[in-house]
């Protein structure tokens, strides 16, 4: 009960806050400015396309290496080639590691001075450290959505591996009966099986990534950044007028997560029509 008093109090104090009302400044009304000073901001809209591209462009490239990973252990599972205990260990062990020390390792491994760069000058590849690619704290994010997708390819295919299962047990027999190879099965009766998980799975990924703050604050720049930094500089500064602002940004931020949290539902709903028929 406590719990649902204090959520619902922040819900509240949000709201008035990016309304006007604030008990700490001595000016306290109703008004709409702070909404028009965001949505009509370059900074916001800059942050926001940033935010979004990095984000599509993670979990675009999670989904794509998700099928072929899952291609690769249907093979396996078929063949004999690689799957076992450790593989599927080495598949989950990400999913465990924090996405701040996932980061920090991130940054470790491809800074300039880092593991990879060291290596690689030790072994005469390169002569000097600025002959590194910048891979981190880059103005096109690559280390986030290295991180990123190192991140949530691992829960992307622990979501949709055992349905591979699933299916070769099920409908292996039909796939003999048509004579299909390894590829036309995989893409005829099992890719359209597990894409329905696929996509909640995406869409998840979306509204997690969406509000990600560790990530994007260690290995992102000063411009542009992404919206959950943005907040968080503001907040930092300690200015009261702009409290208003910052409330306003997290009321959008939270709308865009709701709004993923919406097609996940949508999602599940359609694809939950031919469940029935798909088994």
């Amino acid at each position: 009960m406590y719990i649902s008093f204090f959520f619902l109090y922040g819900l509240y104090y949000v709201l008035m806050t990016s309304l006007g009302y604030n008990r700490i400044l001595s000016k306290s009304y109703f008004t709409l400015h702070y909404y028009r000073d965001v949505l009509c901001s370059r900074e916001f809209l800059g942050s926001l396309v940033y935010t979004t591209k990095l984000n599509m462009i993670s979990a675009f490239f999670a989904f794509i290496l998700t099928v072929i990973i899952l291609y690769l252990v249907f093979l396996s599972k078929r063949k004999g080639y690689f799957y076992g205990q450790s593989f599927q260990k080495v598949i989950e062990a990400p999913v465990f590691v924090p996405y701040l020390v996932g980061a920090y390792g991130v940054l470790l491994l491809l800074m300039r001075r880092g593991i990879i760069s060291t290596i690689l000058m030790q072994l005469g590849i390169i002569k000097s450290v600025q002959e590194f690619p910048i891979l981190t704290n880059d103005h096109d994010g690559i280390g986030i959505v290295i991180t990123y997708i190192w991140k949530t390819l691992p829960f992307m295919t622990m979501m949709t591996l055992p349905i591979v299962f699933r299916v070769d047990k099920k409908w292996d027999s039909l796939g003999k009966l048509y004579n299909l190879s390894n590829y036309q099965f995989f893409k005829k009766i099992v890719f359209p099986l597990i894409l329905p998980t696929l996509s909640v799975s995406f869409f998840i990924v979306l509204t997690y990534l969406f509000a990600s703050f560790e990530t994007p604050y260690i290995l992102g720049v000063t411009h542009p950044r992404v919206l959950s930094v943005s907040v968080f500089d503001m907040y930092a500064k300690g200015n009261l007028d702009a409290r208003g602002k910052i409330m306003v940004m997290n009321i959008m931020i939270s709308a865009i997560s709701l709004f993923f949290g919406g097609m996940i539902s949508l999602a599940l709903k359609f694809f939950s029509k031919f469940e029935s028929r798909e088994w």
